[in-house]
């Protein structure tokens, strides 16, 4: 014979409050640790140039234009940078090599990635929606 109180039913307002106190403990962990977004990294504006959008060879350090590189503020020039994604998936790593003409680029908001051709460059707007998070790797300075 049940008791009163043994109803498997008055399991369900535990297991409901149980979950709400683990979904609110798991919202105070930082946004980006739980998608891959390293620490330190900066959310930047992401725009891409291509040949025909910047008909231009060289780079302001001198290199010629190639896929792996970008324009950024002339304070990262020669460093690295690892782009992520706002889900957290990670994009590649870039050189930057340039400093681009855009005075968002010059002060340090936007990352300006340099793609081979117009299509690739939609394709990379696509993918990013024009926001990424950058982890800038800095080049030893000797």
């Amino acid at each position: 014979m049940k008791k009163k109180g043994d109803s498997p039913i008055l399991l369900v307002p535990f297991i409901a409050i149980l979950i709400i106190v683990l979904y609110i403990m798991a919202a105070h962990v930082d946004g980006a640790e739980l998608n891959g977004i390293p620490e330190g990294a900066v959310k930047m504006k992401f725009t891409v140039y291509c040949p025909e959008s910047c008909p231009g060879t060289v780079t302001a350090s001198g290199e010629p234009v190639r896929e792996g590189i970008i324009a950024a503020s002339k304070d990262h020039l020669g460093d690295g940078a690892m782009i992520y994604l706002e889900d957290g998936t990670f994009l590649g790593f870039f050189e930057c090599l340039d400093t681009g003409g855009n005075p968002e680029i010059k002060n340090g908001t936007v990352i300006d990635v340099w793609a081979p051709h117009m299509a690739k460059a939609k394709q990379l707007m696509r993918v990013t929606g024009g926001k990424c998070y950058v982890q800038w790797i800095k080049h030893p300075k000797g």
